[in-house]
């Protein structure tokens, strides 16, 4: 079974405490995440930080069997996508928490390189509450929910999710998998959200129809960062 590395943790912890102005929009698959940062970045100017562009890209090359055995584990598999939807509810769980600790080493690899002072919108990726708290203070994180039909309805027909459904269509047993699928982020969007609350990280509800504006208006008055623009000191 998967388990959380304590020591990347701490190592993580020893390089973000300090950063208050490191901001983090957490949340399900499909809760906008990504367009909301893109739209907080264009108002302030502010640099973010794709999570998933790393879990999936650049982070790859970097993991290694010793610090990050989760990731190296899932890499190595024939079919990565096929090896996560097959584990047991128990090990997807246990997965996913302790890849949680070795993205957030990554992370600090990354952020300990960049100006201590230069405010960072950290966007989404596949990410436990529990662990990130550990690292972040509670008021330095927000989670983005939505409807749960309507981040089905997203998965199943939106032109964005296409490459996905393609991936699974691949697979053997093709219904099964997406079932297991749509089960799976289910659980990671229940788990977020539970964990969120337990952490006392704000839920931000999103609705298809709210403007983004509003809903930016609300994340920086949250986070307290200035509408206008930002720049590195």
């Amino acid at each position: 079974m998967f388990e959380v590395n304590a020591d990347l943790i701490a190592s993580a912890r020893a390089v973000l405490k300090d950063r208050s102005n490191l901001y983090w929009l957490i949340g399900g698959a499909a809760s906008g995440k990504s367009a909301l940062c893109s739209a907080i970045a264009e108002r302030t100017g502010i640099t973010i930080y794709g999570m998933d562009e790393r879990i999936y890209g650049s982070y790859g090359p970097r993991y290694t069997a010793e610090r990050h055995p989760a990731n190296t584990e899932w890499r190595a598999a024939e079919n990565p996508l096929a090896w996560s939807l097959n584990l047991t509810a128990e090990a997807f769980d246990a997965f996913n928490r302790a890849a949680t600790a070795e993205y957030l080493d990554l992370l600090a690899a990354d952020l300990a390189a960049t100006l201590p002072d230069q405010p960072i919108l950290i966007d989404g990726g596949i990410t436990h509450p529990s662990v990130i708290a550990q690292v972040l203070p509670a008021r330095q994180i927000l989670c983005v929910c939505t409807n749960d039909a309507e981040r089905v309805q997203v998965w199943e027909h939106a032109p964005e999710r296409a490459e996905m459904r393609r991936w699974i269509a691949a697979l053997a047993e093709p219904g099964h998998m997406w079932r297991r699928f749509l089960d799976c982020d289910t659980a990671i969007t229940t788990t977020i959200r539970n964990e969120s609350l337990a952490a006392q990280i704000p839920l931000l509800f999103r609705r298809t129809y709210d403007p983004i504006d509003c809903l930016v208006d609300q994340i920086l008055g949250y986070f307290k960062i200035p509408s206008g623009s930002l720049s590195a000191a």
